[in-house]
């Protein structure tokens, strides 16, 4: 009887665990669904005076899926804007095999010189990982380089807030000046998302307000509001009234060298199902 019952409660785990949606009552399976906030694609010659948050420097983007069933896939991949509806793309992707597709080679989904964010679906578990590469004009070898893995769905109220630690936009009279952007993406299809940062010192906060339109990604650039001030670390809070996904990038440069040094990119980290004072 006891091993019964432990054989038809591992089936109803199994039901409630693994059923792809659509089904009625059905949860997402693991692993089925990821998403990113910030990615960006420049051609060689851009125009200084044209670019995107400040980013001077040719940009390239790579994504990486890897399926990790025993049966091919087919992943879906929609990309949002600031100011255009998402465009779709779908890739196929063998059992247990990964496939590499470059988003510069894919200019009727993602124009260039647009900020964009991503999610993905697939029936079966799989991985996306993005990279991205920033250059010197006509160079091809990589000045800067970020690659990270996608944060997984579906999202719910642990998406609604996230932070992290190491936030600093650098500007001094030294060379070196560090640019820090905090990108939002708003997957629904249905809702604004209406954003409060809250940035963080010793004995001190200040807020910066905004609003993420459905299906819409939103970029803060931390080197010019007003509110920042330079060379001082914080820990920035990230509050929404609908799920989102955050991502923090900076790059570094030398002061009136508009071409990239080096360049992190992180997913922050949800925190709207913890209980803190």
């Amino acid at each position: 009887m006891l091993r019964q019952s432990c054989l038809t409660a591992f089936a109803a785990f199994a039901a409630a665990s693994f059923f792809w949606p659509g089904r009625a009552n059905a949860q997402a399976r693991p692993a089925t669904e990821w998403f990113y906030a910030d990615g960006i694609i420049q051609p060689d010659g851009i125009d200084p005076n044209k670019t995107m948050k400040g980013v001077w420097s040719p940009t390239r983007e790579w994504i990486v899926l890897f399926n990790l069933s025993s049966k091919d896939t087919t992943v879906t991949a929609n990309f949002y804007f600031e100011d255009i509806p998402p465009r779709p793309t779908t890739k196929t992707v063998r059992a247990r095999s990964s496939v590499n597709f470059a988003v510069q080679n894919i200019p009727n989904v993602v124009p260039p010189n647009k900020l964009y964010g991503a999610r993905f679906q697939s029936p079966e578990p799989f991985l996306v990982q993005p990279t991205r590469g920033e250059y010197e004009p006509y160079n091809p070898v990589t000045h800067a380089m970020a690659s990270f893995v996608a944060y997984p769905g579906p999202l719910g109220q642990k998406e609604t807030k996230w932070a992290y630690a190491d936030g600093l936009v650098i500007s001094s009279d030294r060379v070196l000046e560090e640019w820090e952007w905090i990108t939002v993406l708003n997957p629904a299809a249905d809702r604004d998302a209406h954003v409060k940062i809250t940035f963080n010192w010793p004995g001190e906060q200040k807020v910066h307000t905004f609003t993420v339109p459905a299906e819409r990604v939103k970029t803060v650039d931390l080197f010019n509001l007003p509110i920042i001030p330079k060379n001082k670390i914080f820990g920035p809070i990230i509050e929404s009234d609908v799920p989102v996904i955050v991502q923090q990038v900076r790059r570094c440069y030398a002061r009136g060298i508009p071409v990239i040094t080096s360049m992190w990119a992180c997913l922050a980290y949800p925190i709207g199902d913890l209980k803190i004072e």
